[in-house]
Formats: C-alpha cells, sequence, structure tokens
C-alpha cells in the first residue's frame, strides 16, 4: 500500500485548500470525504432557469484568502449587489447606512433610522461615553452589545444582524471568538468615533461571489487538486485513525485503509472528535465542547409580476419581531443570472428551533406565508428546495478562546497532526480557508524539519 505523505480528512472547502496548498508544495496527498460530493456546506442548486445556493452565497473580500484563491484557480468573480432591510412592526425599512459590524459608521444614519425607535438611537449614539469594562474575561456577545449600544439596539438591529451568522440557539456567544477586534478597541476607548468624515459616493461592494453559482469554487479545486494527482476519495467515511511505526492511518467504513506521514482533519467539530478520541482524548475533548446548531433554508422561486420585489439584497427579522423566519436573501437581485427572466428567487433561512424540529413542507410553508405577508406573494412557486443542516454549525459559545487553546496545547505534542475547518476559528469562507492554508503550513514546516 503507497503512502501518502499527508492524508486530509474531509473535502469541504477547508480540506480542498489545504491538499491544494500541499499539494502546490510538491507533497503527495490523499483526501477521504464521507460524503458523496465535494464542498461540504458550499452548495448550489439548479433547476427551472433558477441557480441558488444553498450555503454560503459570497465571500468577504477584505479578507482575502477567498478571493486570492478564486483568482488562483481562475474563477470569475462579481460582486454582489447590495442594500439590505430590516424589519420592524412589520414593515420593511433600510438598514443605517455606514455599518461596519455591529458599530455604525456615521452618526447621521443612527439617529434617523426608522428601523429604531429614537430612544434606542440616542443610546446608541452614546456610545463614546460609556464607560469600558473593567474585567478581561471573556464575555457574551449580547452583554457587550447591550453594555456599549443599548438593549434596545441589540434586539433591533445587532441581534439580527449577527445572530444568523454566529447563532445563540446553543447559548451565550463569545464576544472574544467572533468580534475580538471589538473587544480589543473597548480596550482603548469607545468603538463609535463620530469624528470620522461621512463617506462620499457609492462604497464598492465588500461581497464577490463566482459567477454562476458558489459551488464553482469548489468544483475548480477539486479540478486542480486531480491535475496535480491528488487521490479525491468521496463516500469514504472514517470510522478510525491511528498511528504506526512511520506515520498515520485511517479506516473506512468500508474497511479500506489509507496511510500517510502527516495527517490534517478537516472534519465537523463531532466527527473529528470522535475519530481522534483514541488517538489523543486531550484533542478530542475540546473539539467534543464545540456546540453545534441546526440551520434550514427555504428556495422559493417565483414570478415578478406576482408580488412587490424591492430591489433589494433581502432583509432581516429582529428575534422580537417573533415568526419562524429569521432573514431572506433575494438572490435574484443580489446575483446576476441566479433567476430567469420574469422571475425572482428568495432564500429564506428559518429559525434554528424551527429546523431541528419541522419537515420539509413545514418549512416551505412557513417561508411562502412569511413571503406572501411581505411581498403580497400571489399565486404558486414555479421552483422550491429546502435545505437542512443537521449539526452543523459550529456555535463559538463563552469559552471557546479557552477550548482553542486547550486544543492547541494537545496538537503541539503531535507535529505531524493539524486541524482545520468552521469550527476553529472563523465561520465564513476566507477564516475558513486561511484556517486551511495555516494549517498545511504547519504541515510543511513539521515535514522539512
Amino acid at each position: 500500500m503507497t503512502r501518502s505523505d499527508v492524508l486530509v480528512l474531509g473535502g469541504g472547502m477547508a480540506g480542498l485548500a489545504a491538499a491544494l496548498r500541499l499539494a502546490d508544495a510538491g507533497r503527495s496527498v490523499r483526501l477521504l470525504e464521507a460524503s458523496g460530493r465535494l464542498g461540504g456546506v458550499v452548495k448550489t442548486l439548479r433547476g427551472n432557469g433558477f441557480t441558488a445556493d444553498v450555503g454560503p452565497d459570497v465571500f468577504l473580500v477584505r479578507k482575502p484568502a477567498a478571493a486570492q484563491l478564486a483568482a488562483r484557480l481562475g474563477v470569475e468573480t462579481a460582486p454582489a449587489r447590495g442594500g439590505a432591510l430590516i424589519q420592524r412592526g412589520g414593515r420593511l425599512h433600510p438598514l443605517p447606512a455606514g455599518l461596519s459590524g455591529l458599530v455604525p459608521g456615521h452618526l447621521g444614519p443612527l439617529l434617523t433610522t426608522p428601523a429604531l425607535p429614537l430612544a434606542a438611537r440616542l443610546r446608541a449614539a452614546a456610545e463614546p461615553f460609556v464607560r469600558r469594562r473593567g474585567a478581561d474575561d471573556d464575555e457574551s456577545l449580547e452583554l457587550f452589545a447591550v453594555r456599549r449600544f443599548g438593549r434596545g439596539a441589540w434586539e433591533g438591529l445587532i441581534e439580527p444582524l449577527l445572530g444568523g451568522l454566529y447563532g445563540a440557539d446553543a447559548g451565550p456567544i463569545s464576544v472574544q471568538a467572533t468580534l475580538p477586534h471589538l473587544h480589543a478597541r473597548e480596550r482603548q476607548g469607545a468603538l463609535l468615533d463620530w469624528r470620522r468624515a461621512a463617506a462620499k459616493g457609492a462604497a464598492a461592494s465588500p461581497f464577490q461571489r463566482p459567477v454562476g453559482g458558489m459551488d464553482r469554487l469548489p468544483a475548480a479545486a477539486a479540478d486542480a487538486l486531480r491535475q496535480r494527482g491528488v487521490d479525491l476519495q468521496t463516500e469514504a467515511p472514517v470510522e478510525a485513525v491511528g498511528t504506526d511505526a512511520d506515520g498515520f492511518w485511517a479506516r473506512t467504513a468500508a474497511g479500506d485503509t489509507a496511510q500517510a506521514r502527516q495527517l490534517l482533519v478537516a472534519l465537523p467539530a463531532p466527527a473529528a472528535a470522535r475519530v481522534l478520541a483514541p488517538l489523543d482524548p486531550a484533542i478530542a475533548a475540546p473539539l467534543a465542547d464545540v456546540p453545534m446548531g441546526n440551520a434550514a433554508v427555504a428556495l422559493v422561486g417565483f414570478e415578478t409580476a406576482r408580488a412587490a420585489v424591492p430591489d433589494v439584497s433581502g432583509w432581516l427579522v429582529p428575534r422580537r419581531e417573533g415568526g419562524p423566519v429569521q432573514a431572506v436573501t433575494l438572490l435574484s437581485r443580489k446575483h446576476a443570472g441566479a433567476a430567469p427572466p420574469g422571475h425572482d428567487l428568495a432564500r429564506v433561512f428559518l429559525r434554528p428551533e424551527l429546523a431541528a424540529s419541522a419537515g420539509d413542507a413545514e418549512l416551505l410553508d412557513a417561508a411562502l406565508d412569511h413571503l406572501r405577508q411581505r411581498l403580497g406573494l400571489d399565486g404558486g412557486p414555479t421552483f422550491t428546495a429546502v435545505q437542512r443542516w443537521r449539526a452543523a454549525s459550529p456555535r463559538y459559545t463563552l469559552g471557546h478562546p479557552a477550548r482553542m487553546a486547550d486544543l492547541d496545547a494537545a496538537l503541539a505534542r503531535h507535529p505531524h497532526l493539524t486541524l482545520a475547518g468552521a469550527a476553529l476559528r472563523g465561520v465564513g469562507l476566507p477564516d475558513v480557508i486561511a484556517g486551511a492554508t495555516a494549517a498545511a503550513d504547519s504541515l510543511l514546516d513539521a515535514l522539512s524539519r
């Protein structure tokens, strides 16, 4: 049996990016993926002229790893069209201009936005006068935002902006794990700086997407890996991992064994914990402690003439508004070519608690009901699909930085083993790809010693 230089477990974007880095460095690589497809949560559905991204549909440009990978692979990208709304009292209002994360960039839009009551706007604007917290230990994102900006701003603006990205269904989310730059900025003083001049002109979109669908990125990565001679094996769930005199081995459910000098694990946290527990429980324990949330989206394509569709990228629904929907993306307005002429395509995000309990028909009914209320949609859809992710979204709950510190300490005892993926230090594609590249580099460094 041929022993590879590196065995990569997991064929999501983390595994693909790491394998590409290793192959480009001249290492022999074998990759095992449990499912029948590569790309992980990056997935695009096509049918009836619609192109629907059911996982991430954009990547952030100011974090360059995803954009750089797309350019290196020759994947053409286009900016996403912006302009988002937020629901208040059952009505949709524009988001305040100049938001950067949860921090408004300018005073005027914050004070005049109808998305928040006047009292909430005034309290948020007073953030520069809030004394910084004395303690430096971890704090929940909610407590941090309420302390700095007030309860009204949290419930009406910040929670819907960040809740879908980081989730709070598994417990309080760590601000140090999700927004460490804001924690650091508070140590230096206020977060808001009203002395900055208002931005002039239309800003470039901060988001990009591969032309034709997000799945173009993992597809191009897989093609590049095959061209470099990398063995990509799907439908190969790993049941056990161990070591021998020359490195590592992994046994699949079919009884096949793969051997390599080094091992890079890019599996979801529960799967990684399960296969690594016999090798080193100290590695498995922090991974097993990462909560995993559920997610579900319903895709609805419809004739444009049957609804009053705003020319925006979508809208957010604060939890205090009630209902089963937390956000809607109008993919057809956000990305050219997502819907055929005369049609629109909406991606409706359902709340995690509903995603865990409801059937596909119930999820679709909830999405249709919301679109009828918000857009006046009448008649039946021309395209529908439901995608659910069970225990697939890592939640960076309080204590996540400490868990990662424990993981790093355990991995230090295994220089030829490393991990990558969204469960560690960033849920967006740029962070995942950057982390995977760094993980690959650590193995290359260990091989060179």
